[in-house]
């Protein structure tokens, strides 16, 4: 059956956050009977251009060519990786930009879920999750998951997913991140828990309860155990401390598009959380997000009042 591990595409490049994630890809590959696809692109421009700018007469050829082989060797490496898990990889080279090369990689493979390992950096040195993560959260219409250098992961004698922890307020996105949770294969979420934050108002409090009850009753709908809490605060380190509280192995948030509370866990709010969660994090965007098979593998989730 269809989910959204049936198809996964890995960025990879040189960073020990790359390599954790191309293990961790492959474990759940090997978990779901899934494809594992690796992409490597060789963005030589801004070395090239780089060079001349400076004044130097150089022969940019071998240097591409020194870049091209730079990166074969990288997916070799990921590929052998991935191999140690049982799991055949199918390599893809490209050239240019990498997170617009990663986006098309995705698409042309039908891919149902893109994995990235960031360093959770901040300021002018966070190159990955700066540049290349947050422009794929931005552009990708499938989910993205991420993991930060050193994440907390399951432990290889239990599967990657048991316990979730989701991120809800008034939107479809988080919609979406609710419909993709109870699409997941029934053993990835044994344990769910839906958490809002709302402000002090009376009135938004009764409203991001309401949905904090609804998501429940839709988990239970699908015979999955799940359990909300909502949380009076404007903090955005609310939801890693929740799901570290809850011992949870997966943090998901919806991202992109505003709808009601205040508090939505969108745009900076995924980032910040995709930037500084010590455990894996998957950033829905809306329901037209997720491959159509897997969405009827779920019972409807009722748009938020």
């Amino acid at each position: 059956m269809s989910n959204i591990f049936s198809r996964i595409i890995v960025g990879v490049d040189d960073s020990e956050a790359s390599k954790q994630a191309v293990e961790f890809a492959a474990r759940l590959a090997r978990e779901h009977d899934g494809d594992l696809i690796l992409c490597h692109s060789v963005d030589w421009l801004p070395v090239i251009t780089g060079m001349v700018s400076s004044g130097a007469v150089v022969d940019t050829e071998p240097i591409v060519e020194d870049l091209r082989e730079d990166g074969k060797e990288e997916l070799d490496r990921a590929a052998r990786s991935a191999l140690k898990y049982g799991v055949v990889a199918e390599c893809r080279a490209a050239e240019g930009e990498p997170a617009g090369r990663l986006l098309e990689a995705a698409n042309e493979a039908q891919c149902s879920l893109i994995v990235m390992g960031t360093h959770g950096r901040q300021g002018l040195d966070r190159l990955f999750v700066g540049s290349t993560t947050e422009a794929v959260l931005r552009g990708s219409t499938i989910p993205v998951l991420t993991l930060r250098s050193g994440a907390k992961q399951a432990d290889a004698t239990r599967r990657c997913f048991e316990r979730i922890a989701v991120g809800i307020d008034d939107s479809e996105p988080s919609d979406a991140a609710v419909q993709t949770v109870l699409a997941l294969p029934t053993d990835d979420c044994r344990e769910v828990f839906f958490y809002s934050v709302a402000g002090t108002g009376g009135a938004e409090g009764e409203k991001a309860e309401r949905v904090v009850a609804k998501a429940i009753a839709a988990a239970h709908s699908r015979g999955v155990s799940a359990k909300g809490q909502v949380v009076e605060g404007h903090t955005e380190d609310a939801l890693i401390a929740f799901a570290q509280q809850r011992f949870a192995d997966l943090i998901v948030v919806g991202s992109h598009g505003r709808r009601g509370l205040q508090r939505a866990f969108i745009g900076s709010v995924a980032e910040h959380v995709v930037r500084k969660a010590p455990l894996p994090v998957m950033v829905v965007r809306t329901h037209a997000s997720i491959p159509e098979a897997i969405l009827r593998s779920a019972d409807p989730v009722p748009a938020s009042a």
